[in-house]
């Protein structure tokens, strides 16, 4: 029986990061979206959830290639309460929720949209007010944000920023806001405020996924109904009557596993082998015992051995280190 406690283990966080990939499935029977909801729910996952532009286009391509130029119900709908999110929607960081915050105030109750002041402190706004904004562009090679000295609508902005960076400005945090400020501050004359990232609505996804982003057209969403179609026309959303009758987004979720090479350094005062294939697979054990639920395995290198002895300062020590 091998005794691994002679070991102490010197290891850093193991991790491995799943994110949730959406396989979108067109149905072209034709269903009210309640209905759609049920077929969904027993065929595959739920009714399509649209995370982030990524899953937008591959959303407008899968459309493209079926042909079907009828309106298309995907999963959000209409049920409050209402929330503040960041138009960019889901990343692989953050839901896309606005956690953390830096009202000046309470925000309007009658206010959908949010910006932020020379201050940094940010505020709430009619959507309809035209005022400069603020884009991130995650391919510049300094700072990620752009401020543009341009008078738009919340939408407006939105849509700008979408088609010449990435969308408009989000905040996860007091750094981001402070980078965000110093922008503001360099490039808006003084005392102005900009458009960011922060809106607020009262729609949910299907599966009660919290992503928060949206692709309406023009005027949208402005009271057609409760649930929301995709039509391929304009490649937009919009909102209708839930009883209307259309073909409708399914999707299945597929785990993405990224796999991470971790080192380990191990520190053993006996004669052990740790290249002995008892012994490796013994330690692997204990290691994923600590990690439940990560898979590990060991990189053999061309010698064969996994473990090398590590010499430091012109001696070698009793220590061995190499990659999981």
């Amino acid at each position: 029986m091998l005794h691994l406690l002679l070991l102490p283990l010197v290891l850093g966080p193991v991790t491995v990061c799943s994110h949730p990939h959406r396989e979108y499935h067109l149905v072209k029977l034709t269903k009210s979206w309640g209905e759609a909801q049920q077929h969904c729910r027993q065929q595959y996952t739920d009714l399509a959830t649209v995370g982030n532009y990524e899953d937008m286009k591959r959303m407008m391509k899968k459309t493209s290639a079926s042909g079907v130029s009828q309106e298309i119900w995907i999963g959000l709908r209409k049920t409050g309460p209402t929330s503040w999110q960041w138009s960019v929607g889901e990343s692989q960081s953050s839901e896309g929720v606005a956690e953390w915050t830096n009202w000046a105030g309470p925000p309007g109750s009658s206010h959908m949209c949010g910006g932020m002041n020379p201050e940094g402190r940010w505020l709430s706004e009619d959507c309809q007010t035209k005022q400069l904004f603020a884009c991130h562009d995650d391919k510049k090679t300094s700072g990620k944000y752009v401020i543009i000295r341009e008078e738009k609508t919340w939408r407006e902005a939105q849509v700008y920023c979408r088609a010449n960076h990435c969308d408009l400005a989000s905040v996860r945090n007091q750094a981001e806001n402070q980078a965000l400020q110093h922008e503001v501050n360099d490039a808006v004359p003084q005392p102005s405020w900009v458009w960011m990232g922060l809106f607020r609505d009262e729609w949910k996804w299907s599966d009660q996924s919290k992503s928060p982003f949206r692709y309406w057209a023009g005027a949208q969403p402005n009271r057609d109904g409760n649930c929301t179609l995709y039509r391929p026309s304009d490649m937009m959303w919009y909102d209708r009557g839930c009883k209307g009758t259309y073909p409708f987004y399914c999707y299945k979720e597929i785990p993405q596993v990224t796999r991470q090479i971790v080192r380990v350094e191990l520190k053993s005062h006996s004669s052990l082998n740790l290249n002995d294939p008892a012994v490796r697979e013994a330690i692997l054990n204990q290691i994923q015992e600590k990690h439940e639920g990560v898979k590990l395995r060991w990189i053999v290198k061309q010698d064969g051995n996994v473990f090398h002895k590590k010499e430091e300062k012109g001696k070698t020590e009793e220590d061995c280190e190499d990659d999981i």
